[in-house]
């Protein structure tokens, strides 16, 4: 039954991904021009540009009935829709690899850039019989516009996940607030 849960999901990211597109050209062929007034039915950076960054890595934190693990997780969101790739290590023989879609919320206006995402792997448990197990996870990030480039430097993130064993909470934080985070330990006596 999990197995089938982590196909059918898939497969759902997999149709939502291939079919969008990111060109004004596929608009341009079924524009109707005998309408008097209509709305664009594409997200407005597409149309205006998008003022953001493209590249984000943050470290991140979880914790759950297993108890708690660090992890990485890498995303990829040029316009409106992106990827993403999340790995975790939870108490050194528990694995989570997943990967899956961002969806900007934000509009090329906004003073912050809001990214909803959603993910699929499995999670790897070497002192269990059963050792593989489906996941989902999803959650909000929050990111300040400018960056090094493309690549944000601050951003942070909630999320929710689940090998349907147990919640797990996650946090996320961008490489600038882990910098500033590790130099005011330091400073502390």
């Amino acid at each position: 039954m999990r197995g089938f849960v982590t196909l059918v999901l898939m497969l759902l990211g997999g149709v939502v991904a291939c079919t969008q597109t990111d060109s004004l050209a596929a608009d341009a062929a079924f524009y109707d021009d005998t309408a008097e007034y209509s709305a664009p039915k594409k997200n407005p950076i597409y149309y205006f540009g998008s003022p953001f960054c493209e590249h984000f890595l943050e470290l991140r934190y979880t914790s759950g009935p297993d108890g708690f693990g660090l992890g990485a997780m890498y995303s990829y969101n040029p316009e409106v829709w992106g990827f993403n790739v999340s790995a975790f290590m939870m108490d050194y023989n528990y694995y989570w690899f997943s990967g899956g879609a961002v969806y900007r919320l934000s509009k090329p206006w906004t003073t912050y850039d809001w990214h909803l995402y959603g993910n699929v792997g499995v999670s790897y448990d070497h002192a269990a019989i059963h050792q593989l197990h489906p996941t989902i996870e999803g959650g909000l990030r929050c990111a300040v516009p400018n960056g090094l480039g493309k690549f944000c430097l601050t951003s942070g993130s909630v999320g929710v996940m689940t090998n349907f064993d147990g919640v797990y909470i996650t946090f996320g934080i961008g490489i600038s607030l882990v910098t500033a985070l590790s130099m005011f330990l330091f400073l502390i006596p």
